[in-house]
């Protein structure tokens, strides 16, 4: 065959328009991009696009990568343009047993943000709230988020039908955290999947450019935003989304962390610090809500006061002989400590060190699970299989892991952040499937992981041997060290040990802390406080001289506004403020609109308990004998049901419902005629 004909030919199959691709380019560079049409009917959007080329940060070719963080990725699945922004839905009565737990403070927000979301219902121009809600690790502070997003998306889901909106399928309340964990704790997704926030969050801001409409659209309800910590940037982002210039594109905020707890990466300062030379929102806008009450060591009652006192110390402050007591029940040496339990180091080294001892002293029979990397065959145009090694950074994928039945792990990528398939979740190797060619490759590996809630939908979507286990695959990412490769690798690394870092918004019942290297405040607070009890608590190089926090933060929460609740909790806001006679009489009228299916409700309501005497209508009670079900410690209480108050009136006894109910406090002395 002619040479020429099989050139001509694989011309014609390869290039295709490859000439008048050339010819529209030429063109382009002669007389610039074709007039968009659309630019006509929204300039602002044209103007805001321009504005944010001429402002965006120049890279340089190959330092795209600088920063590579495993929590931040973006979900890359193609299956729809943005992630869910909608949390899982729970049953009416466990929301109302969430609800029925919230302790005096949590339920203090709660009300507060019930009583707006209501307004904002039926007033268009209302106030926005800018809330921090702070407290110690333990705190429920995802608790309380879990219930204030239900109810305020129960309540706002109204605000389309009062409109005239037809879309009720939008979210009213975007729930939102920093990491793949936080997120999964609070049932929420990240930030940066839903804001489609770049991977280095440093200046210049670089707008959504043709994403911004797919992101409106997805986001063009929402009213409130809760998340775990807040920064500038997405300011920026929701007034581009929301196009206006008001803070936070005019959507009320809930910020919820610990800033007592790890600082931010790098040398940046936390946000409620303020420095004179970077733009602050803080300062301005928001108002402090602080949870006292640990309920994650609520058992261990003397732990969680000590932990509340060590989470405030400061490094020139000495330990009381109590709290010194306490802790040092906990410590032990090394050799002491049980080998398959999580340890907790300062240091990546420290991990590391730790890793290679457990694993050859626990484990003998390995499956050597090295890295595939591929680069694409510039003759054939497919991906092959490159025979070297490459060395990675700890950034990328494991150069090699050596798996075994047995052996702990972490996720070190978001594989599926609403199933709890994070980074960070812990788990244990139970099955490893080799490849079906006898070749000494895994294919498939099951976990079995330490939260039984994850990854319910996700071992379904990939099934191995047994449907107990959550099964995964190898990842695949871009290697930019090496221009053009590829690397497939499992997104695990071995887990007998973490850092502090890893470990920050993780419950677990035992764990071994190491005090030797702790570089940072807050460091060994966040270590020490992991454990539901004292008992689950080993220390090893014991020092209490790293246990300190920073004492910028005490003064800038200290300087902060606090949250006033008055309107939404008026008696317990008298309570605090009044130091009331001891002859004062308390009496609270209150409509239950049912007692039967309110009287828990009633028994945890921190208002209606400080009242002397509690009058409540429309009981719905029957007959002149009352279940013990309805009696309150420390009430007496006096009954009259409709049928018994209207005998003379046979109509109105014959309808269902009112009646009413007295209590009346043991020190009241009281009679009913």
């Amino acid at each position: 065959m002619n040479v020429q004909n099989v050139v001509d030919g694989n011309k014609k199959r390869y290039e295709g328009q490859g000439k008048k691709i050339d010819e529209a380019l030429e063109h382009y560079q002669q007389y610039g991009p074709a007039l968009n049409a659309w630019n006509t009917f929204a300039p602002e959007v044209e103007v805001d696009r321009l504005e944010c080329l001429a402002e965006r940060e120049m890279l340089e070719p190959g330092n795209e990568d600088d920063e590579d963080i495993p929590d931040y990725q973006v979900n890359n699945d193609k299956r729809g343009v943005l992630p869910r922004t909608d949390a899982s839905v729970l049953s009416p009565d466990f929301v109302r047993k969430m609800y029925q737990s919230l302790n005096e403070t949590q339920a203090s927000i709660f009300y507060s943000v019930h009583d707006w979301c209501l307004k904002r219902v039926w007033v268009h121009n209302l106030e926005l709230f800018y809330y921090f809600l702070s407290g110690g690790a333990g705190c429920g502070k995802s608790h309380v988020i879990k219930c204030i997003y239900q109810e305020a998306t129960r309540i706002l889901r109204e605000l389309p039908r009062f409109r005239d909106q037809a879309d009720m399928s939008q979210p009213a309340v975007l729930l939102n955290a920093f990491t793949g964990t936080a997120a999964f704790n609070i049932s929420g997704k990240t930030l940066h999947s839903m804001l489609k926030l770049p991977r280095s969050l440093k200046p210049l801001y670089q707008g959504l450019g043709n994403a911004l409409d797919e992101v409106r659209a997805s986001l063009s309800y929402a009213d409130i935003i809760i998340s775990k910590e807040l920064f500038a940037y997405i300011h920026w982002r929701f007034q581009q989304i929301k196009g206006n210039r008001k803070p936070f594109g005019g959507i009320s905020v809930l910020a919820v962390g610990d800033f007592y707890q790890l600082p931010p990466l790098g040398k940046a300062k936390p946000l409620c610090v303020y420095e004179d030379n970077k733009f602050d929102l803080w300062r301005d806008y928001f108002e402090i809500v602080n949870l006292t009450e640990i309920m994650r060591q609520k058992a261990d009652q003397a732990f969680a006061e000590l932990l509340n006192r060590l989470r405030v110390k400061q490094k020139q402050d000495p330990l009381s002989d109590k709290d010194r007591q306490l802790l040092t029940q906990a410590v032990a040496g090394i050799q002491d400590c049980p080998a398959d339990r999580l340890h907790i180091y300062a240091t990546n080294k420290d991990v590391d060190l730790h890793k290679a001892q457990t694993v050859a002293t626990l484990h003998k029979d390995f499956v050597n699970t090295d890295a595939h990397n591929y680069r694409k065959d510039p003759r054939s145009g497919c991906m092959m299989i490159m025979p070297e090694r490459i060395q990675g950074s700890k950034r990328y994928l494991p150069d090699n892991i050596m798996a075994a039945q047995g052996v702990r792990i972490m996720l070190i990528r978001n594989l599926d952040v609403e199933d709890g398939i994070v980074n960070g979740t812990f788990g244990t190797i139970s099955h490893i499937v080799m490849s079906e060619d006898g070749l000494p490759y895994a294919k498939l590996i099951g976990l079995q992981l330490d939260n039984p809630t994850a990854g319910q939908r996700f071992r379904k979507k990939l099934l191995g041997p047994s449907d107990t286990l959550v099964y995964i695959e190898r990842s695949e990412e871009n290697l930019s060290c090496k221009k053009g490769v590829v690397r497939r690798q499992f997104p695990i690394k071995l887990a007998f040990a973490c850092t502090a870092l890893k470990v920050q918004g993780m419950t677990m019942t035992s764990a071994v802390v190491c005090l030797k290297r702790v570089f940072e405040p807050g460091m060994a607070y966040v270590a020490l406080s992991r454990t539901t009890s004292l008992q689950g608590l080993t220390i090893t190089d014991f020092e209490e001289k790293k246990i300190y926090a920073d004492p910028g933060i005490m003064t800038a929460l200290e300087n902060m506004n606090h949250a006033s609740f008055q309107s939404a909790r008026p008696l317990l806001t008298l309570f605090k403020s009044v130091d009331l006679p001891p002859e004062t009489l308390t009496v609270i009228h209150h409509n239950t609109q049912g007692l039967p299916s309110h009287i828990v409700d009633l028994k945890v309501h921190h208002e209606l308990r400080h009242a002397d005497v509690l009058c409540l209508t429309k009981t719905h009670l029957s007959g002149s004998s009352v279940s013990p079900t309805f009696h309150l410690e420390g009430y007496n209480m006096f009954t009259r049901s409709r049928q018994l108050s209207n005998n003379t009136c046979v109509d109105m006894a014959r309808k269902d419902g009112g009646g009413v109910a007295v209590y009346c406090r043991g020190n009241v002395q009281a009679k009913c005629d």
